[in-house]
């Protein structure tokens, strides 16, 4: 005789219940996330403030170049004498080199960010807590798999970004009736949605390529597009609800950058008001789509083993 059991399955959180679950998750691990906060605070503040002490006499210095040779534009499109215009190359050259500087900076301090939050998130949401250098030896086993997931879904959002511009290129020129005109906005109102799916995809799968041994690039990918069937509604409102929220944190600093008359008043506010909402939001962001990603995972799981039984021994009378 054999009985058929399915394993109990477990209510998924839904949006508000996530929501609820992170904040949980973040007070349950503040210890460990506050420092983490910090210390990225700190260096984005201090990578602003140089990149804007740096660049400020460039830019000044372009300007005057403009000014003293105002055919400048023109001569960048039908020939230019590098010798009148070494000046103004020097400020290009400089100023692309310190940029690119500071995107890899930066790029740093997001992937330790990234790193450290999830995997302490994702122990403290499993009832288990991480010490400092728990966290730094994390990091420094897993960093590469997000570097290449990341790479990876930079290839596939230039993909997709290319079949967008082909298909309404091609759209607007054979748009000689209605239909082609319905189509082409049908298009164009499609980007913005698309762009959060993207968007949320992209911090699915660096997740999943820090919390899963084995999972990079492309298959990092896979799993992340799996786990979010079924979700990808909820998980993109989440994304477009950060999205909203920084929105009005570089506003609310741009209005208050507006009453200020000097360049180090305009600094004290923008980078502590826009940098340190910004951390908060990215953790926060972070924490929602690690709890995200156990609860996609468990119900996967679940949806799995349906189908399957386990066989009891028959007991004789």
């Amino acid at each position: 005789m054999e009985n058929k059991l399915t394993p109990q399955s477990q209510s998924s959180l839904g949006f508000f219940g996530i929501i609820r679950e992170s904040i949980k998750t973040t007070s349950r691990n503040g210890k460990l996330l506050i420092p983490i906060l910090l210390i990225v605070f700190l260096s984005y503040s201090q990578l602003d403030l140089a990149q804007e002490y740096i660049l400020a006499p460039v830019a000044k210095d372009f300007v005057l170049q403009l000014a003293k040779h105002p055919n400048m534009v023109h001569d960048f499109t039908y020939g230019i004498d590098q010798a009148t215009y070494a000046g103004a190359f020097s400020d290009i050259r400089e100023f692309l080199l310190v940029k690119l500087l500071i995107m890899a900076i930066s790029s740093i301090i997001t992937l330790f960010f990234l790193v450290a939050t999830v995997y302490s998130t994702s122990e403290a949401y499993t009832a288990k807590v991480l010490g400092p250098k728990d966290i730094f030896l994390k990091v420094k086993n897993s960093w590469k798999r997000p570097i290449i997931t990341s790479f990876y879904m930079l290839l596939l959002t230039l993909g997709i970004a290319f079949l967008y511009t082909i298909s309404i290129g091609i759209t607007s020129i054979l748009a000689v009736n209605s239909w082609a005109l319905v189509f082409m906005g049908a298009i164009t109102l499609s980007i913005p949605f698309f762009y959060f799916y993207v968007a949320t995809l992209s911090m699915v799968s660096l997740i999943v390529s820090v919390l899963e041994d084995g999972y990079d690039g492309l298959k990092a990918i896979g799993k992340a597009a799996e786990l979010m069937k079924g979700k990808r509604l909820q998980a993109s409102l989440m994304m477009f609800l950060f999205a909203i929220a920084y929105a009005f944190v570089v506003l609310m600093a741009k209005f208050l950058v507006s009453y200020t008359w000097s360049v180090s008043a305009e600094l004290a506010i923008s980078i502590p008001f826009v940098n340190g909402f910004y951390c908060m939001l990215k953790l926060f962001m972070f924490v929602v789509f690690t709890v995200c990603y156990h609860e996609w995972k468990t119900s996967h799981e679940e949806k799995e083993s349906k189908g399957f039984y386990l066989p009891v021994a028959a007991v004789e009378a």
